[in-house]
């Protein structure tokens, strides 16, 4: 089962160049005290000499060393066109590494992560070890905990050591290795107060208990051996590691743990199968495999719920818009969603508002434009006086004698149409106020719905320039509609009164009440005028004709405006905006499709993240097929 591990590795391949951890892997964590033989334990477990030595601290980087079991033929040595028996690679470089050559590389890895002094870096080496003599494991070694700052160390030093490790072993779904010296008082292991904070059933902590050679004569570790001292559910492993002296008589590896089965047989007979270091290598592999096995669940779910929102935020940036053939659909995509919406064909049955939108409420603001028009009424703008006044200082020396004066009655109707002018350009006003809200409700929906708040520069542009084509069209719209009123103030025609005259007299004779009424106020001039019944008969006949002709002015003027505003505000903003807005905009593409610099580097740490993420699901895919078809196979 060798590939659950490689497909772990390779995941956690995948994963370490985000900049954030997005799943606890399952690894083996192993911590202790400086000199307590860690490194000894792994140089063990590869049965070669690859660690830097030293005293003080030597490690100062997390070492992460993934162990592959690679026997002599193996088509991986093929395949990387390695033919010694051993060899080693760090990260995802190509580049091998003779065994001899390891050491000295991770020095010189390790001083470019924490520097030349005594400092430590968080930052983690990869190394692979490719060997017949190994099991297939990953572990990953720590600085050993130290007490006393020494030579450049800073003053927290401990703090630091201390941090990292809980950084690593907190995860629950690593395995920790206490490595501790059997020479000394189990109680004064940090690394086992440590793994207490974090596992304190000891459900996930493996002790390993270094130098039983060297304890002091006449006391063994039995008691400790067999779990009577430290509380650890995944037991506890004695080894014999070589000396000083052993490593400058240059011993090997291989005949140590010769060494070592022979010590363990003669002092610890009945424990010796369940200790020494090729008894830790199996064990260890067995507990990382179970608990892969274990976590796979977890994992996948993990990924999946990362995957889920890594989408979701990929979908809030938004995709790359770096092209005039984008902005032009951006441009496009607004004027069709502003066409749709004025046309009434996107409404929203969900909305709580009761309020007309769109060419819906411009067909209601001409109906109120055209009642207003229509609405005033002669009488309500001049007094009896008033009108008595003008038909007499317009007769000159003698009076009229069939028909009202023209004179009189162009004077009184001219400021009459004047009244028009200030309904007229309030509903066009209101229509352009109307047109702008629904532009700026379809880009903002667009913007919000495909780029968030991405590009505010083309936000702003954008609507900065349609408000601009709306005002141009608005001036248009009303120097029509003004023109429009000027020719009916430049000349007043007598069309519309034909039979008006008649009309009044039949009236005047027929209906009593008719002839009683006199509609205008009494009198707003500090003159007095007397009025005869033939003069009162003329006001009133004025007055008659004043309305005939002024409500075929209103409806007139109210046609004018309903029909110059959608010709040349609605349909001229339909048919102007997507050109005026390419050939405007269309050169500052890059400018206005600038997006801020955090937006651009989360949005490429999302896409990394989404593709490791992909490819990690892929390997577990893949092993979930190999562990079928191998219990297929049984």
């Amino acid at each position: 089962m060798d590939d659950l591990i490689f497909s772990i590795n390779k995941i956690q391949d995948q994963l370490k160049c985000l900049s954030k951890k997005l799943v606890d892997l399952p690894q083996i964590v192993v911590v202790g005290s400086q000199s307590s033989g860690k490194s000894s334990v792994l140089e063990s477990l590869v049965r070669r000499s690859f660690l830097p030595r030293g005293t003080g601290m030597v490690t100062r980087c997390p070492l992460i060393l993934r162990l592959v079991n690679c026997p002599r033929g193996d088509k991986l040595r093929e395949n990387r066109g390695v033919f010694s028996d051993e060899w080693g690679e760090f990260d995802e470089e190509e580049t091998t590494f003779k065994i001899d050559e390891i050491k000295s590389e991770i020095e010189r890895r390790t001083a470019v992560l924490a520097g030349e002094k005594k400092n430590i870096s968080s930052k983690p080496i990869v190394l692979k070890i490719f060997s017949p003599n190994v099991l297939t494991l990953t572990l990953v070694d720590l600085p050993g905990i130290t007490k006393v700052a020494v030579d450049d160390q800073p003053e927290d030093i401990e703090n630091q050591i201390v941090e990292l490790i809980y950084k690593f072993i907190k995860n629950p779904k690593s395995i920790i290795l206490a490595v501790v010296t059997a020479n000394t008082d189990m109680a004064t292991h940090e690394c086992l107060k440590m793994a207490r904070d974090v596992d304190p059933e000891g459900e996930r902590t493996l002790a390993v208990l270094t130098k039983l050679d060297l304890m002091d004569k006449g006391t063994n570790a039995t008691d400790i051996l067999t779990g009577r001292c430290i509380p650890v559910k995944l037991g506890i492993i004695g080894v014999v590691n070589r000396s000083q002296k052993d490593i400058e008589d240059r011993k090997s590896i291989k005949d140590a743990i010769y060494d070592e089965e022979d010590f363990l047989q003669e002092t610890y007979p009945s424990l010796a199968h369940i200790n020494g270091t090729a008894y830790l290598a199996k064990r260890l592999q067995t507990l990382l495999i179970n608990h892969i096995n274990t976590c796979l669940p977890d994992i996948r779910a993990s990924l999946e719920q990362r995957l889920k929102e890594c989408k979701d935020t990929l979908k809030k940036y938004g995709e790359r818009i770096d092209n005039s053939t984008c902005f032009h659909y951006l441009i496009s995509a607004v004027v069709q969603l502003y066409k749709e919406k004025m046309k009434g064909e996107c409404v929203d049955t969900e909305s709580t508002s009761m309020l007309l939108k769109g060419e819906a409420k411009i067909g209601d603001l001409f109906e109120e434009c055209e009642k207003s028009l229509e609405s005033l009424k002669p009488w309500e703008k001049y007094w009896h006086d008033r009108v008595l006044l003008t038909i007499k200082q317009t007769s000159g020396p003698e009076k009229p004698l069939f028909i009202t004066s023209d004179s009189a009655f162009k004077v009184l109707m001219k400021p009459l149409i004047s009244t028009v002018r200030e309904p007229s350009e309030k509903c066009v006003t209101q229509v352009a106020t109307e047109m702008y809200a629904i532009f700026t409700e379809s880009i903002k929906e667009h913007f919000d719905e495909h780029y968030s708040n991405r590009f505010p520069l083309a936000l702003k542009e954008i609507s900065e320039l349609v408000g601009q084509i709306i005002v141009n069209l608005t001036n248009k719209t009303m120097n029509h509609i003004n023109e429009a009123i000027a020719i009916e103030e430049g000349h007043i025609t007598h069309r519309h009164l034909r039979g008006t005259v008649g009309n009044f007299e039949l009236l005047w004779k027929r209906d009593e009440d008719f002839a009683k009424l006199n509609p205008f106020p009494k009198g707003d001039i500090n003159v007095g005028l007397t009025c005869s019944m033939s003069e009162r008969k003329e006001v009133r006949r004025v007055g008659y004709m004043l309305q005939v002709y002024y409500k075929a002015v209103a409806n007139r003027i109210a046609d004018t405006v309903a029909k110059a505003t959608m010709t040349y505000m609605v349909h001229g903003l339909h048919k102007d905006m997507q050109p005026q807005l390419a050939s405007q905009l269309g050169g500052r593409v890059k400018e206005l499709l600038r997006e801020d610099e955090t937006t651009a580097v989360k949005r490429s740490q999302k896409e990394k993240e989404l593709i490791a993420i992909q490819n990690s699901l892929q390997e577990l895919d893949a092993l979930n097929l190999e562990v079928s078809k191998k219990i297929d196979s049984y």
